[in-house]
């Protein structure tokens, strides 16, 4: 294996030639595919993120959609606006924690709300809190009186979060979303969509859901990222011809 990792591979360009042993040449190819695959993924994450925001920008100026309109688009509601009349649980809070604002740590306060005539309940993003001076006890909170609620609707991310959070606290305090088993935790049945509360709406806390403030890394960032990456996979590939270039012995000789 060592004599084959050691083996010379090469060809000649005229007086020169290249040459360079089978390790190098694996190791490069390595670093070429991981440092382009890194450069399409930044891509692909531009794209998705000029979408989402463009999404936005178009839903802006939707009419506000009611519990029938929402439920008959099925999953297609991200950014949509809506507009409920019902009453709020406040018995049922949920602090979504690692919510960070300006590099301040805090949580995003979700409370259970009923539609009139129904009886599944939506959560209600009421918007960001900070952490106070004692990182394990949650901010208190004032109730939610309002009868009245009008936000836009949002999708949970289901990013991975390491450990379990203790459903049986209350209030509850939750590194995600996952609706059935908050569903299960607080015992009663949740729709699979989360409103973001209007920044103007009663009730409220500190509320930023505007692409620039939500999506972090904005599109522009991405592209440049994945610009770097491409240009790392153009180096190592400019290195292992530079370095393994060399005039041949007969061009010394003559």
């Amino acid at each position: 294996m060592r004599r084959l990792l050691t083996r010379q591979m090469g060809f000649r360009l005229g007086n020169r030639v290249w040459a360079a042993p089978l390790w190098a040449l694996l190791l490069a190819m390595v670093g070429v595919a991981l440092f382009f695959r890194l450069g399409m993924w930044q891509l692909g994450r531009a794209d998705e993120k000029a979408m989402m925001a463009e999404r936005y920008e178009q839903r802006a100026h939707m009419p506000p959609l009611d519990l029938g309109q929402v439920i008959d688009r099925g999953m297609d509601i991200e950014d949509a606006p809506v507009r409920l009349q019902g009453r709020y649980d406040n018995t049922r809070t949920v602090f979504l924690e690692n919510q960070t604002r300006r590099g301040r740590a805090g949580f995003h306060v979700h409370a259970v709300f009923f539609p009139a005539g129904d009886h599944i309940g939506i959560l209600v993003n009421r918007g960001w809190v900070a952490v106070g001076a004692d990182m394990q006890r949650l901010p208190g909170v004032p109730p939610a009186r309002s009868t009245d609620v009008t936000g836009t609707l949002a999708i949970p991310s289901r990013f991975f979060t390491v450990g379990e959070p203790d459903y049986r606290q209350r209030p509850l305090r939750v590194a995600r979303l996952e609706m059935d088993k908050l569903s299960n935790a607080l015992g009663v049945e949740l729709r699979p969509f989360v409103i973001r509360l209007d920044s103007s709406a009663a009730d409220g806390f500190v509320r930023e859901w505007a692409p620039a403030a939500r999506l972090g890394v904005p599109p522009e960032k991405h592209r440049a990222y994945a610009f770097q990456w491409f240009s790392l996979a153009v180096a190592v590939i400019g290195v292992l011809i530079f370095v393994n270039l060399r005039k041949s012995d007969n061009s010394e000789n003559e």
